[in-house]
């Protein structure tokens, strides 16, 4: 018997897909504040450090609450043309994102001293690509909704391949200016503190954490389209 496609959000009281656009959108959010408190860092404007990051950690609270709900009601069986198990690890991807916001939030609080000027450049840099990479994930999950609601036509998953495919450039163009932004930093280390080589170095990572796991983000979205 030919197995007929029929839109996946009727198949839900709730669409789960949905949902998970709705944790997008809280990152969305999120990315925007971050934005702006890494520009206050930049400028040294330390004093409006705590507010954005209050903000933030509120979304988060948000988002972990959207990604429990999900988890906590999405059946064991589960009748949909997608599998289970990636599909929950691909809300764990998205949601990975959001905490490594937080937590660039915070790394920055920690220590309030001016970042040196000729690294200014090389962070700006690397914060727009990691940017890129958050916009892009967010792109690819509200683009899975779509595509659920087309039930799956053609076209759409054409499209969302290639966004999934600049997911993979995206972190690998990040990957380059984390390694030439590192081997600056520690170039530095007889001109800055132990901390600083430590605060900065780490503040690299963990941008490049999120590239990471955007990318890896597209990569459960493909996983969902080859089944």
């Amino acid at each position: 018997m030919k197995f007929i496609r029929v839109p996946i959000i009727k198949t839900l009281r709730g669409s789960p897909f949905q949902a998970l656009e709705n944790h997008a959108n809280i990152i969305r959010e999120s990315a925007g504040l971050l934005e702006e408190e890494f520009k206050d860092y930049i400028n040294e404007q330390f004093e409006k450090f705590d507010d954005k990051r209050k903000k933030i950690e509120e979304l988060e609270l948000k988002a972990d609450y959207i990604k429990s709900n999900i988890r906590n009601h999405l059946p064991v069986k589960f009748r949909l043309p997608i599998d289970r198990d990636t599909f929950l690890s691909l809300i764990g991807e998205v949601d990975k994102v959001e905490d490594l916001i937080q937590d660039i939030g915070e790394w920055i609080l920690i220590r309030e001293k001016p970042m040196p000027e000729n690294l200014k450049e090389d962070f700006m840099r690397l914060f727009q690509k990691t940017l890129e990479s958050i916009r892009t994930c967010e792109q690819a999950v509200d683009y899975l909704n779509i595509l659920v609601k087309s039930s799956f036509a053609e076209n759409e998953r054409k499209k969302l391949k290639e966004i999934t495919h600049k997911l993979h450039r995206i972190e690998h163009e990040s990957d380059i200016i984390e390694r030439n932004t590192t081997r600056k930093i520690f170039s530095m280390e007889n001109e800055i503190s132990a901390a600083a080589l430590f605060h900065l170095s780490k503040l690299v990572f963990l941008f490049g954490d999120i590239a990471n796991h955007a990318e890896n983000t597209g990569d459960r979205i493909r996983a969902l389209l080859a089944r």
